[in-house]
Formats: C-alpha cells, sequence, structure tokens
C-alpha cells in the first residue's frame, strides 16, 4: 500500500500536469480576457504597498485599492446614496448634504485630508464531516470583525495607523513615517505588526500560514523597514519574538524576519527568513521560497517553506509546508480557486504526511460585499480521524 507521503508526491505531480494542460488551452485560445482580482496582487503586478497602508499587505485599504474595488473589481455597483434619506419639501440641501442629490457614489472612507476608516466583517458557516466512527459537526463563527484608522498627520509621509478587533483587541498599532532614498520609496515602521513574512494569504487555516505562525491573529511589537527600488520589494523587522510563540519575550535576543521579492507585470519570485530565540535552549527558523504567474484568465500561486525547531536537549524537527493555488477569473468579480497542500510534520517520521485539497468560488456582488463558498478534503493518517474529514463552508465577506 502507498504512503501518504507517496501519494502526496503522486497527486502533486497529477495536479501539476493538469494545470499546465488547462494553461496551454486557455493561452492557445488567445482570448481579449478580462483583468483578474487585487486581493492576489501577482494578477495585477502590484506591490502589498500598492493597497495596503500596512505596506506588507493586510488590513486597511489605501486610496487607490478602494478606487480599484469600486472601479474594476466588483462585478455589479451599488448607488449607495440611493438608500439615503430624501430631502424633506422644507430642508436645505447645504444643511443636510447626506440627503441631498449627488453625481458620484463613491465610498472612499475618508472622513477628511487627514483621516479615514475601514473595515473588514467575515462570518462562515462550515459543515464538518468525519469518517465513520467519528461525529460530524457544524458551526456558525466570526472569523474577522476588523475596524481600521488611519490618521495621517503628514499625508504620504506620517501615518498613524490601528487596527481593532471585535471586541476592542488592539490587533495593529503603527506609526509609519515615508520617504526616499535614492529617489526610491523607503518607510520605516514601529509598534505592533503582522511579520513580513511569505504570501499574505486570506486563509489562516492554510498550512504555510497556521503552521508557520504568520496568521492575521499573530502580531508582534517591534521595528521594521522596507526599501521598494523598482520591480524589488525588501522587508526586514526586528521584534520581541512572541507574536507565534507560547514563551514570553526573555529581552535576551530578538526575533529577525526579511523577505525580498521581484516583482513585475504578472509576475513574482521572491524569499523569506526568520529566526527566533525562543529561549536559551531553542532557536526556531523559517524559511521558504513563493512564486505567482498570470496567463490570461488563470493566476498561479505557489508557496514552500521550512520550520526547523534547533533544540539543544532534544533532536531537531525540521516540518515542511507548501501550497499550489490555481485561480480562475471566470468573469468580472468572479473567481475559483483550486489548491493543494502537503505538510510533513517531522521529515524523520515516515507516513505522517498531510494534505488538503480545497475548491472555492468567490464572487465580489458589489463593491461592498463578497461572498465565498466551497469544499475541502483533509487526508492524514488513517487512524486520526480528525485529520480526514471532509468541510463544505458558505462565507460572508463585508468590507469597505
Amino acid at each position: 500500500m502507498r504512503t501518504t507521503k507517496t501519494k502526496g508526491l503522486l497527486r502533486l505531480q497529477s495536479a501539476g500536469r493538469a494545470t499546465i494542460l488547462v494553461l496551454l488551452a486557455i493561452t492557445g485560445l488567445q482570448a481579449n480576457v478580462a483583468l483578474a482580482e487585487p486581493y492576489l496582487a501577482i494578477q495585477e503586478g502590484y506591490k502589498c504597498s500598492k493597497c495596503h497602508v500596512n505596506m506588507t499587505g493586510g488590513g486597511k485599504r489605501t486610496d487607490f485599492a478602494n478606487i480599484y474595488v469600486q472601479t474594476r473589481l466588483s462585478s455589479n455597483f451599488l448607488n449607495w446614496r440611493d438608500y439615503l434619506p430624501a430631502l424633506g419639501e422644507d430642508e436645505d440641501p447645504e444643511e443636510n448634504p447626506l440627503k441631498s442629490d449627488s453625481s458620484s457614489s463613491f465610498f472612499s472612507g475618508r472622513l477628511n485630508d487627514y483621516i479615514a476608516i475601514g473595515g473588514d466583517f467575515r462570518n462562515q458557516y462550515e459543515v464538518v464531516r468525519a469518517p465513520d466512527g467519528a461525529e460530524d459537526s457544524e458551526s456558525f463563527r466570526e472569523d474577522k470583525q476588523n475596524i481600521y484608522l488611519e490618521i495621517d498627520l503628514i499625508p504620504e509621509r506620517v501615518i498613524f495607523y490601528q487596527l481593532l478587533e471585535g471586541g476592542g483587541d488592539a490587533r495593529e498599532v503603527v506609526g509609519l513615517f515615508k520617504g526616499e532614498l535614492y529617489e526610491e520609496p523607503y518607510y520605516v515602521k514601529a509598534g505592533k505588526f503582522y511579520l513580513p513574512y511569505g504570501l499574505r494569504l486570506q486563509d489562516d487555516s492554510a498550512y504555510v500560514r497556521s503552521v508557520l505562525g504568520f496568521t492575521y491573529g499573530a502580531t508582534d511589537q517591534g521595528i521594521e523597514f522596507g526599501y521598494e527600488p523598482g520591480p524589488w520589494a525588501l522587508h526586514v523587522a526586528s521584534t520581541n519574538g512572541t507574536g507565534s510563540g507560547a514563551s514570553p519575550d526573555n529581552n535576551s535576543s530578538k526575533r529577525v524576519t526579511a523577505s525580498a521579492a521581484y516583482v513585475k507585470k504578472n509576475f513574482r519570485l521572491g524569499a523569506s527568513y526568520s529566526q527566533n530565540k525562543v529561549s536559551e535552549d531553542l532557536e526556531v527558523k523559517i524559511y521558504g521560497v513563493h512564486a505567482g504567474a498570470q496567463f490570461g484568465r488563470v493566476g498561479l500561486l505557489f508557496e514552500a517553506d521550512v520550520k526547523k525547531d534547533e533544540d539543544k536537549n532534544a533532536k531537531d524537527v525540521e516540518q515542511f509546508v507548501s501550497i499550489l493555488e490555481l485561480n480562475f477569473l471566470i468573469a468580472r468579480g468572479k473567481n475559483l480557486k483550486l489548491s493543494y497542500e502537503y505538510h510533513d510534520p517531522d521529515k524523520d517520521i515516515f507516513e505522517n504526511a498531510k494534505e488538503r485539497y480545497s475548491l472555492v468560488y468567490e464572487p465580489f456582488l458589489n463593491q461592498f460585499v463578497q461572498v465565498r463558498g466551497g469544499v475541502r478534503d483533509n487526508e492524514g493518517i488513517p487512524q486520526d480521524p480528525s485529520l480526514n474529514t471532509t468541510s463544505y463552508f458558505l462565507e460572508l465577506h463585508l468590507y469597505f
């Protein structure tokens, strides 16, 4: 009987051959296709700083991103001003501007030239089917309740940014200074923020996020420097090292996280590295590569990482995670996602690898609403039913 690890490699090879055939078929048509979505920056050739106030991705959208979402991303445009209270006969439009007619229904989130707000709200319903003998489950959950505040103390130069989660927890709080070095943009930020590692995938349950600890639930305190000359995006951060670890900061050393990417239109290639001395006896090193390319309506993403725990009192443990993702733009605002993930929790132990297959449909209904629905199949060692489940989910995403 084939082992899980062998089956994983064979499935990955099969998926790769199938992907190549699909790409050849689609690119061979030479169709005049529409532009794809910006949440996968590879499809447009953008750096993370193009669309996010946090220069390495995630969180509040920039003014440019707000314009993009409302003019080129969603399949339909909602004229939200149609739902404002009507102007009464005796009311003055100058005294009641929100009730007056407007030729523009663009929503920027800007309260004035110096203050802007934003938000992301994700609610999900999931059904998990377990193998025979194990219990199924179904649940509603709130994956994200975020409010963003941006204060431009000196527009385009000095910014205060804060991300508040549901319950008032400040997930990100940073001061950001932007400048130019040899006529190319750079920035320095200090505070509490997400670490600059790998592709900023939306799904925190992906192996390349959950296993490595670089999720949207994990931030760290420190300082970060970034430099983006030409097609390059270079970032390095020094932090306490407690963002994705259980042990407290002992103030004896700092975590170092760095990433570098070469970004061109429809193509991206990058690498990341992180080193964290958790204690005097344990040091965790994480390193990997990521890439992406766009072929007409089809976009490909790939990331592979190694996580190595170097323990002076025990044997080292080395894990491997990877993801191969295909995105197909069916029509404007309608994306179909197919992905394959692989996780080997210890390379010295045979037959312990896990795999996950996902098929997700995620249309943007308008400039404020996205829905996502899909199925995920998990396969692991047969002795553990929790690793061999199939889940179905439906998610409502509201954003502004």
